[in-house]
C-alpha cells in the first residue's frame, strides 16, 4: 500500500467523524489552497498542527460530499 492510498483512506475516515457545515468546509478548503501556495503541499490529516489538520478535514469533508453527490 502506498502512502497516498493510506492518506486517502484516512481522509475518508476522518471526513466521517468531522462535523462541519458546508460553508465551514468551503472556507477551510479556501484556506487550504492558500496553505498549499505558501507551503507547496496540501494540509495533512495527520499533522501535529491542529489548524493544518482542521484545514485538511475541511478538504476531506468536501471530497466526501462531492463523491456522495456524484453517486446519487
Amino acid at each position: 500500500m502506498t502512502e497516498e492510498r493510506i492518506e486517502a483512506g484516512s481522509g475518508s475516515y476522518c471526513a466521517r467523524r468531522v462535523n462541519l457545515t458546508l460553508d465551514e468546509a468551503r472556507d477551510l478548503a479556501k484556506r487550504a489552497l492558500k496553505f498549499k501556495q505558501e507551503k507547496g503541499r496540501l494540509p495533512s490529516l495527520t499533522a501535529q498542527d491542529p489548524w493544518e489538520k482542521r484545514m485538511a478535514e475541511g478538504v476531506a469533508f468536501l471530497q466526501k460530499k462531492a463523491k456522495e453527490d456524484s453517486n446519487g
